[in-house]
This record gives structure tokens, sequence and C-alpha cells, in this order.
């Protein structure tokens, strides 16, 4: 066999066995103008790296599975300040419905406010019909928070300290 046609081979291959996730396409063109906008504003904000990304089963250890498809812990990480946060706890049918349940925890503990945001589509719209949608809550003393009820979706999460004179931080967007 050539080159070309071992590539090909193993193109097909691996298309066959692990295709490209539907609206992949749509979401990065999504994520990417989102970027863009946000490099073209004057918002002036520091960007938290992902560091590390697992997965675990969800549902409950006695076997009856209160929720659907995985959990999964993803850090973030900046200069002097780390953000875990654990999405699961999905309720609904196993088709990407439902709504899922996003634990945090800030390290160290700061008074922050974080806010979720759900980031539209490649063609401005969050769903058909569905307006731009956030949701906000408050970090604890020992740096916990939580969101609950989000659908489905690409999300960013933007930390604003209580200090006026410190910058927020933003999460590059992950799906839940």
């Amino acid at each position: 066999m050539s080159r070309d046609e071992i590539f090909d081979h193993l193109e097909t291959m691996w298309s066959d066995r692990d295709p490209m996730p539907e609206g992949l396409v749509e979401r990065m063109q999504a994520l990417v103008a989102t970027e863009v906008t946000m490099a073209l504003t004057d918002l002036d904000y520091e960007l938290m790296m992902l560091i590390e990304r697992s997965a675990e089963l969800a549902g409950t250890r006695g076997g009856a599975d209160t929720g659907t498809g995985t959990a999964y812990t993803l850090r973030f990480g900046t200069g002097d300040l780390d953000l875990l946060v654990r999405a699961g706890g999905r309720n609904g049918d196993d088709k990407g419905g439902g709504t899922t349940r996003l634990d945090g925890w800030v390290v160290p503990p700061a008074e922050l406010t974080v806010r979720a945001t759900r980031i539209a589509d490649a063609t401005g719209a969050v769903g058909v019909g569905e307006p731009e949608q956030s949701w906000e809550t408050s970090v604890d003393a020992q740096g916990r928070f939580e969101l609950t009820d989000l659908p489905a979706g690409l999300y960013r999460l933007w930390l604003t300290p209580a200090d006026p004179d410190a910058k927020p931080f933003g999460t590059p967007a992950f799906e839940i």
C-alpha cells in the first residue's frame, strides 16, 4: 500500500468507529465568534486555562440511575486562582434534554460572583426561539458555589471579584 492509501484507510476506519459529533462544526464556529467578539471589546479579563478534565459514571451506588450520561470534572487555573467545576446530575431524557447541575470550588476562597453564560450557536441563537441565558451565584466563605437546572449547551463561567479594581476571570467554553 502507498502512504496515501494507508492514510485513506486510517481516515475511513476512524470515521466509522469514532465519527465527528453532530453539530461540532457549528459549536466551534460559535466559540470562535465568541472569542473574536471578546477580543474586539474593551473588556479586561484574564482567561483561565483548562488544566484537567476527567469523567466519571453518573448515578447512585444502589444501581438506580437518577441521571443519564456521565458527570465530569474540569479544572481551570490562572496565576493565583484555581477553579474546579463538576458538571453532572442530568435530569431528563438521554437525548440531550433535561438540566445539569454545576458544583464549583475556588482556591483560595475569594469573594466572587460567578455567572454562567450559555453561548449562542453560529446563527447567534442559543436555541430556536430562546434568548441569551445566564445564571448567577456567589462563592461562599469556603470557596464553594453551585448552579442548578442548567440546560444542555456550551457555557462559559465569569468570575468577578468584589474588589472593583481586581481583574475578572473567564473560562474557555465547555459543553454540558
